[in-house]
Order: structure tokens, then C-alpha cells, then sequence
């Protein structure tokens, strides 16, 4: 207790040095500590449902066909439910937007849907009533439906009577009977209610996909066993359900459909573990960089008090004892760094959260929790031992304490005295130099992104989704004449230059496909291009250039004629040219009539910018693609008027006045769907350049920091130099050539290491190659500029010593 309120007295007596230890620990335990808190709370933390061990994704393969990920679907569920082995329950979901009206305006809210099984399958236990059980969906049975406790508070204003009460979903009177626990979360965007489906008549056929599939495992099942169930049951399937028009037992054979299992977190948390294992990385780095700053700091305040350690010494106090002396300052300069650091991190991660909450499965929460705490003292202790621990052996060891006995006056610094603090500014270089080069492939990515043409002007571009619920308009023709109405009332509204919509939105995940085959092929194999609806006016909307023919017309939509654009590189490869491609046909089966090619527009970047651009079919509305697709109709306007006041409330009105019962869903700009497609990469870009910056910064300190002791150290030898006829470019040129060859050295180790390192961030490039030569020289100027320019100054100031006060220097 003694020796540490000694420690404590003489920190506070050189209150700039703690001060400065202090708050550089702060920076580099604080981001640290964040950082650590994302990882802990989306990689390292299980699922929040009881033995989420036992959760697994019903993810499967057709390596025949290039498929690595093919979700599930009716029969996959059907199969899996009535012949599995190894899972405890099985169960389908998916989720989206439904409209709840009633009382007041109709409103939009988030859905999770699923079979009766999916709540129990998760281990969800209800805060008041019940969850779904197989009666709630036999034919016939009344339509029932779980709120969220958001919504149970929102909606109903949290009163205990709710369950039984009815809420008008999709034009459907369904009967509340239960309310989940607050804490549940599952999906990206929280679910306001939860529905379940049935599949007694559903379109299950082979190889149809589109719902995603979960199971529970049995106790002590794995995932290896598991798998090899799934491959028994393939077969099962193939021969149970109807192979979908246009398709032949052999060509789904031949697709060598298998299992592709993975845990559940696994598939929620998806690829977004390559980013944050790769920030943790980057910030260990710019820690380590803060203990080299810091280790240069506590070197330098020790060789201040090398006479005090001498005189101990001498004294006879014990190598052991010094050692302890010097570790105990080290370790509560690191304890105080850490105790800064989680209030830097406690202030930092709501603003990480807000930068990159998108991107974060909502299903895990992030927070400063008891596994964070418990990581702050460790990593702080990991700091104090690590920059302590060089003055440590330096000044502990028997020969040096010796050394430091006959130390006196006339002792010059030699080499060997540097030789440690000009290790720690090589090693912040080498890795300032590393996160750069990162920062730099992200930025180039990011870059490329950004010149990727995506096949539309994203600028001014307002969309929404508008469902038509078939309990309003059972008929689809009347669905699509309700379409064709809002259109035109669109279009009326003040400063509206075009209006169209799609089945689904551009930058969306991916659609339904083929198969589709062509008439003046016949012997070709089935292609699988995606297909959407597309309105008249849609894709002058969007800005997609019209390559060859016309646009779909209302006519179009209207006749018994099926008429459909293709994309541009579809109609050049099939056709030779996108002209050739006007007037030929393909149908989806034997039976299904022939649709006709009137138009040839540009690619679409349809599934993300990252994405290449599918093949791509746009087709009038009708029946037969109807059950591939929903009643929802993703609606583009382009307006100068996108964003200013009212302009939402007068697209709100001009939809009611078609039907009042139609909420405005997934409200959101062009613009903003095409910048949250590149949120993964943003994300990283953003945190990698914050943490290089900061690296940066730390290493021109070090740079400085060393220098300028150097040029105290040397005030004498300079004196006598300049007392000789020493020219001041001379001085400048010794002290900057000693700042360049340090940094040319880290630059020269940090460019090695990035080329190893950056390997591990392939994953995340577009565009650009682990080995950019550009970005690796672009970083190693600018840190071979900024060096000179951080010894710049000390170089600057050894050329006003006065060789008379030099000459009299300690």
C-alpha cells in the first residue's frame, strides 16, 4: 500500500506526462473497448431464445447449376416435418409489411411470418395469451395473430384485455391471442405482429424455393448428422411433389440438389463477420500503436529518472524492487487509461450504432454489458504490461543497474539508449502504414462502387410499396386496373415528371427465376433469368435507357397477348444484338403462352451495386406469374419535388383517393436504397478510416516525440558542431534524414505485413486487388511526407541553439 501511494505522488508530480499516458491509453483502450463491444454482442454472444445451440438455417446446394445458397420452401418443409430424424420441429418464415386498418388511417407495419411451429421452434414463450398451434391453421380455422409488445403498447395502449380483440390485417379480421416478451427480436426490421401460415395450400413443387427454414436439433444431434439426415430425405422430396413447369426430373437431377446447413446465427449474422473480425484487427493495431507511444513516453521519464534508479541502486535496493517500482507505474497508468477508455467507449458505441446499425442483425443486441466490463480491466492491464514492460528490463536487469551506479555527468548517449524507442517508432509506422493501406483498398472499393454504372439515376427518385390485399380485390384484373388508376392519379400531382412500378424494388434480394425457354432454340437447355412486372413508364422512371423497341404499354397489360423487355447483355448474348431480340419469344412452360420480346432495355444492377447485373425478363401482369409473386406493387416517382414538405402527404391522398384502405409501406428514396446497398462497405470504410487517421496521428507523435528528445539529448554534441562552423542546413539535413530513415524502415516492414494481412480482407474488395500497387504507394509517401514533416520542426528548432548554452547543457 506504501509503494503504491508512492507510485501515485510521483504521477501526480509530473502531471504532463500522466496526463498526456493517460488520455493516448484513453483513445486506444476506448476504441478498443467498442469495437470489442460489437464483436462480443453480434459474433460472440449466443442467440437471445433457450438452447439456441440447437438452431439451425434449412440452407441448401445445387452445385450442379452453380447454386451455393438456395433457401427453403413448402416442400422442403413438408418433407423435413413428416420423415426428419434428427430435428426436434422444423418451420418455414419469411418476413415483410402488411396493411392494418380499422380505425383511424390504414397503417403499415412490419410482419413475421411463418408455420404454426416457428415461435415454438425458437423457444418463445408469450407475455400474455399464447403462441400458434396447428389448429390455428387447419382449413377453415378462424385467422389469428401474436402482436409484439411495441405494438401490443402502440396499438392497444398496453391494456390487459387484448387478447380476443380483432385487428383487421390485409382486409382479414384476425383474433389477437398472445403478446410476445418484450425483449424478442428476430428479424432486421422488428415485427409488429406475427401470422401464421399454412401450407395445405401452398404451391409446393420441385425445386421451388423463397421461405426460409429453421429447425431445432435433437439433443446431441450435430450439425454433421444433421446433414447427412437432410441428404436421406432429398430423394423423399424429389419424389413427392410436382417438378415445376418447364423442368424435367433429369434437369433437377442433374441440379444435385444437398444440404448446405449452417447454425442460425450463423445465417442471421451472414457475412458481416469478415468486417467486424477485420475492425477488431485494425484495432488492435492502433492499441498497439498507443502502447508504443506511451512505451516511448515511460522510456524517456525513466532515463529522467535514471539517477534516482542509480542512487537506488547503489543504496542497495533490489533489481526486484525496481522492477516492481517501475511495473506498479505502469499498470496504474494502464488502469487509469482503461478507466478513460470505457468512458470514451460508453460515449462512442451509441454513435458506431447509429453509423452502422443497418448493417447489425437486430436479432443481437450490442451494449456495454458484464463480459465488456470484465474485458476493460484485462485489457487495460494488457497495456500497462505491454509498454511497461521495455523500461522494465531496461532498468531492472543487474548489468544496467550497474551501469546506472557509474553513471555521471559526462556519460553520453550512445546508440545503444535509442535503440529501444527507435524499435517502438519503426513498429508504429509499420502498422500506421498497414491500416492505411486497408483504409486505402476500402476507400478504392468504395470508389469503384461508386463508378459502377447500376442501370438507373438513383437522384429524385421517391418509392413506396402499395399492397393490394385479395380480400379487398379478389380479382387480379381488378388488382391491376386499381394499379394502373394509382399511376394516373400519381402522375397528376404537381411537379411529378413520371411514374411506374415493379413487383419488386431495384437493389433488392434476389427474385424469382426461370426457367424459360426459346422458341427458336428449342434444343437449348431452360435459362433461368429473374422476372418481374413492370408498369408502363417504369423504367423512363427509373432513367434506364431504352435500347431497342418500346417500353410495355397499358394495352400491353390489358390484351391476351403476354409481352415482356428484356435486359440488354440477355438479348446480346442470346440474339447477337439487342434489334434481334425484338419479336422473339420464350414461354416458362409447354403449356404456357408464348410471351412475345417488344423492348431491350439497359442492365439493371437488380440485386445490389456490388452484384452483377442479371439476366433480367420484365412482364405484363397476369394470372399464371401472379403465384410466384405477391400483390405488392413497389412504386417509383421521379420528382424534383423528392423531399420537400407535403410531397409524401400529396402521394398519401392520391392513393386514397383510389382506396382508402391502402397504407404507404417501405417508404424511402431511390437515392437511400442505393446508399444502403453499399452500407456494408461504407461501414468499414468509415471505421477503418477513422482508425487509420488515428494511427496516423499517434505515429507523427511518436515520430515528434522522439525526435525532439533526441535533439535534447544531443543539444551538446549540436552545440559543439555549430561552435565549429557547422552550417544550419547541415543540422536539419542529420536530424531529418535520422526522422526519414526511421520511418523509411517502418515503411519498408508495414509494406510486407500489409501485403500478408490485406489477403484477409479480399471478401470486401471491388474493383481492386489485395495488392494494389497504387494504394501501397500512394500510403508510403504520404507517410514518408509526414514524417519529414514531423521532424521537421524539432530540425528547425536544433538550428537556434545557442553553441554557448549548448556547450553548459546537462
Amino acid at each position: 500500500m506504501a509503494e503504491l501511494r508512492q507510485t501515485i505522488r510521483r504521477l501526480f508530480r509530473a502531471p504532463g506526462f500522466t496526463l498526456t499516458t493517460v488520455l493516448t491509453l484513453g483513445a486506444g483502450i476506448g476504441a478498443t473497448i467498442a469495437i470489442f463491444a460489437v464483436v462480443n454482442g453480434i459474433l460472440l454472444k449466443p442467440l437471445p431464445f433457450p438452447d439456441s445451440d440447437r438452431l439451425i438455417a434449412l440452407v441448401h446446394q445445387a452445385p450442379g447449376v452453380g447454386q451455393a445458397e438456395l433457401q427453403a420452401s413448402p416442400a422442403f418443409y413438408l418433407t423435413y416435418r413428416e420423415h426428419s430424424t434428427t430435428f426436434h420441429s422444423v418451420a418455414l418464415w419469411f418476413e415483410g409489411t402488411a396493411s392494418v386498418t380499422g380505425t383511424g388511417d390504414p397503417e403499415e407495419v412490419r410482419r413475421l411470418a411463418g408455420t404454426y411451429e416457428l415461435l415454438a421452434t425458437l423457444g418463445v414463450q408469450p407475455l400474455l395469451g399464447r403462441t400458434f398451434v396447428e389448429a390455428d391453421v387447419e382449413p377453415g380455422a378462424a385467422s389469428r395473430v401474436v402482436v409484439s409488445h411495441a405494438y401490443w403498447q402502440r396499438r392497444f395502449g398496453g391494456v390487459p384485455d387484448v387478447i380476443g380483440r380483432a385487428l383487421v390485417v390485409d382486409g382479414v379480421p384476425h383474433e389477437v391471442v398472445g403478446v410476445l416478451p418484450p425483449g424478442f427480436r428476430f428479424t432486421q426490421q422488428p415485427a409488429d405482429i406475427v401470422i401464421a401460415v399454412s401450407t395445405a395450400n401452398t404451391y409446393a413443387a420441385v425445386p421451388s424455393t423463397g421461405e426460409r427454414g429453421i429447425a431445432r436439433l435433437k439433443q446431441g444431434v450435430t450439425l454433421e448428422q444433421a446433414s447427412a439426415d437432410v441428404a436421406r430425405m432429398i430423394p423423399i422430396y424429389l419424389d413427392s411433389f410436382p417438378i415445376i413447369p418447364g423442368l424435367t426430373r433429369e434437369a433437377v437431377d442433374a441440379m444435385q440438389i444437398g444440404p448446405n446447413l449452417r447454425w442460425l446465427k450463423d445465417e442471421l449474422v451472414g457475412d458481416l463477420d469478415d468486417v467486424l473480425w477485420l475492425l477488431m484487427g485494425t484495432i488492435v493495431m492502433l492499441f498497439l500503436i498507443a502502447c508504443a507511444n506511451v512505451a516511448n513516453l515511460q522510456l524517456v521519464r525513466t532515463e529522467i529518472r535514471s539517477q534516482e534508479l542509480a542512487i537506488r541502486a547503489a543504496l542497495g535496493a533490489a533489481k526486484r524492487r525496481i522492477a516492481r517500482n517501475l511495473a506498479g507505474e505502469s499498470l496504474l497508468l494502464g488502469l487509469m487509461g482503461g478507466a478513460v477508455g470505457l468512458a470514451v467507449a460508453t460515449l462512442a458505441l451509441p454513435l458506431l450504432l447509429a453509423v452502422a446499425g443497418q448493417n447489425l442483425p437486430t436479432v443481437l443486441e450490442v451494449s456495454i454489458d458484464a463480459t465488456v466490463l470484465a474485458f476493460t480491466p484485462v485489457i487495460s492491464l494488457a497495456a500497462g504490461g505491454l509498454f511497461g514492460l521495455i523500461p522494465v528490463v531496461k532498468y531492472a536487469s543487474a548489468h544496467v543497474t550497474t551501469k546506472l551506479s557509474a553513471m555521471g555527468r559526462t556519460m553520453s548517449s550512445g546508440r545503444e539508449r535509442h535503440r529501444a524507442r527507435h524499435a517502438l517508432v519503426v513498429a508504429q509506422v509499420a502498422l500506421a502504414l498497414t491500416l492505411l493501406v486497408a483504409s486505402g483498398l476500402m476507400l478504392r472499393t468504395f470508389q469503384s462502387l461508386r463508378d459502377v454504372d447500376p442501370g438507373f439515376v438513383p437522384r429524385n427518385v421517391q418509392m413506396m410499396r402499395i399492397f393490394i390485399p385479395q380480400s379487398a380485390v379478389p380479382e387480379f384484373a381488378r388488382a391491376v386496373r386499381m394499379q394502373n388508376d394509382i399511376v394516373e392519379r400519381l402522375t397528376a400531382i404537381p411537379g411529378v415528371d413520371s411514374v411506374g412500378f415493379a413487383s419488386r424494388p431495384p437493389l433488392n434480394q434476389p427474385g424469382p427465376d426461370g426457367p424459360f425457354s426459346l422458341e427458336d432454340k428449342p434444343d437449348a437447355p431452360p435459362l433461368s433469368p429473374v422476372f418481374r412486372y413492370a408498369s408502363p413508364g417504369y423504367f423512363a422512371t427509373l432513367g434506364t435507357p431504352l435500347v431497342a423497341g418500346r417500353e410495355l404499354t397499358w394495352a400491353d397489360h390489358y390484351g391476351a397477348a403476354q409481352r415482356a423487355v428484356i435486359s440488354q447483355t440477355f438479348a446480346e448474348r442470346e440474339w447477337g444484338s439487342a434489334a434481334a431480340a425484338i419479336g422473339k419469344r420464350l414461354r416458362r412452360s409447354p403449356t404456357s403462352p408464348w410471351i412475345e420480346v417488344v423492348g431491350v432495355v439497359g442492365d439493371i444492377r437488380l440485386e445490389g451495386v456490388e452484384q452483377p447485373a442479371p439476366d433480367a425478363i420484365f412482364l405484363t401482369a397476369n394470372e399464371f406469374f401472379a403465384q410466384f409473386t405477391s400483390r405488392a406493387a413497389h412504386f417509383v416517382v421521379r420528382s424534383e419535388r423528392v423531399g420537400t414538405p407535403g410531397f409524401l402527404q400529396e402521394i398519401e391522398r392520391a392513393v386514397w383517393s383510389v382506396n382508402r384502405t391502402l397504407p404507404l409501406g417501405e417508404v424511402q428514396t431511390l437515392e437511400d436504397a442505393y446508399d444502403r446497398s453499399m452500407a456494408r462497405i461504407s461501414l468499414a470504410l468509415v471505421l477503418l478510416g477513422t482508425t487509420a487517421a488515428m494511427a496516423l496521428v499517434l505515429g507523427l507523435v511518436g515520430i515528434y516525440g522522439v525526435l525532439s528528445y533526441v535533439l535534447a539529448q544531443r543539444t551538446r554534441e549540436i552545440g559543439i558542431r555549430v561552435a565549429l562552423g557547422a552550417r544550419n542546413l547541415d543540422v536539419k539535413r542529420m536530424l531529418l534524414g535520422h526522422a526519414l530513415a526511421l520511418v523509411a524502415v517502418g515503411v519498408a516492414v508495414g509494406l510486407g505485413g500489409a501485403a500478408l494481412l490485406t489477403r484477409l480482407m479480399e471478401s470486401l474488395l471491388f474493383g481492386v486487388t489485395a495488392l494494389d500497387p497504387l494504394t501501397y504507394a500512394a500510403v508510403a509517401v504520404l507517410l514518408l511526407t509526414t514524417g519529414a514533416l514531423a521532424g521537421y520542426l524539432p530540425a528547425r528548432r536544433a538550428t537556434r541553439i545557442d553553441p554557448m548554452a549548448a556547450l553548459r547543457a546537462e
